[in-house]
């Protein structure tokens, strides 16, 4: 079979399964990465014959996506704001949502190389170093998984400088010191109930970075807001990605614990997402 018409027949399983919403788009990108071809490369090559090892390739990453393997953890990489990022299943995959806590970080903050930030609950580093990046200053990637903070470093080399990350295994603040001119955290915030309702693909995530802990998932957000008003420099800012459904509790929970100017930012679908708090009374989107 031709590479076109191998696309074609993965395109329809890829359909005829649901497996996806854009099966063209995955067929193309599964033959891009058993082949090593480029959009045009896969156009002139169209209606060659693939040798026995890219067909094998290929047919390996198609059963691995039809099984529900998420397409990030098969490519290997996905697209954060404006970077990318190396992926695997050590990490959470970064979703579009998450963009916008970076968009008020970046709406509210000038650039400045004197700025600390802390990224809790890092990840794969994706929200963390687009800041540093962006805003051209130091930031300590956190997480209590030893596993991501390593795909956290590879990310971190690719994108900042020697010496302007500094890596940290620690459940949130406990091997955390001093103060930082700004906290960011996608902490996990998922219930039980809601992991098993989840897609395939989500299931398919870390269980540890999305169970929240405790009966409304807030278990481990309780924790970060009890500690973050220690750990904030004068005028500094917080910012804690959350579910829509819990948004009005975060949004007290940091009042409670004496942050100030609270208030909660929308995502691409108008649901709450992201809680904001601040050490001073002005708001920081003025």
């Amino acid at each position: 079979m031709t590479l076109i018409e191998l696309e074609h027949e993965a395109r329809r399983r890829l359909w005829e399964q649901d497996v996806t919403d854009t099966p063209d788009l995955e067929a193309r990108l599964l033959m891009q990465k058993a082949t090593g071809l480029d959009e045009v490369g896969l156009i002139t090559h169209r209606f060659d014959a693939l040798d026995d090892t890219a067909r094998y390739m290929f047919g390996t990453l198609l059963g691995q996506r039809l099984s529900g393997r998420p397409m990030a953890y098969i490519l290997g990489h996905r697209g954060f704001y404006d970077l990318d990022f190396t992926v695997d299943e050590r990490v959470l995959i970064p979703q579009p949502d998450t963009e916008t806590l970076v968009e008020d970080v970046l709406r509210t903050t000038k650039a400045d190389p004197d700025l600390a930030i802390l990224d809790l609950c890092t990840g794969s580093g994706c929200i963390g170093i687009t800041l540093a990046k962006h805003l051209g200053c130091h930031v300590t990637l956190s997480d209590l998984s030893e596993d991501a903070l390593k795909v956290a470093g590879i990310n971190a080399k690719r994108w900042l400088d020697e010496g302007q990350y500094t890596l940290v295994h620690s459940d949130l603040f406990e091997q955390i010191s001093g103060t930082f001119d700004l906290i960011v955290s996608n902490p996990p915030y998922l219930t039980k109930e809601w992991i098993k309702e989840a897609s395939e693909e989500v299931r398919r995530e870390p269980v540890m970075a999305l169970d929240g802990l405790g009966r409304d998932g807030l278990a481990i957000i309780r924790r970060l807001a009890s500690q973050v008003r220690a750990h904030l420099a004068p005028s500094g800012r917080v910012w804690i990605e959350c579910d829509y459904r819990q948004a009005a509790t975060v949004r007290t929970l940091l009042l409670a614990n004496g942050c100030l100017s609270v208030y909660i930012e929308k995502d691409l679908a108008g649901k709450d997402r992201v809680v904001v708090g601040a050490t001073d009374h002005v708001r920081a989107a003025d």
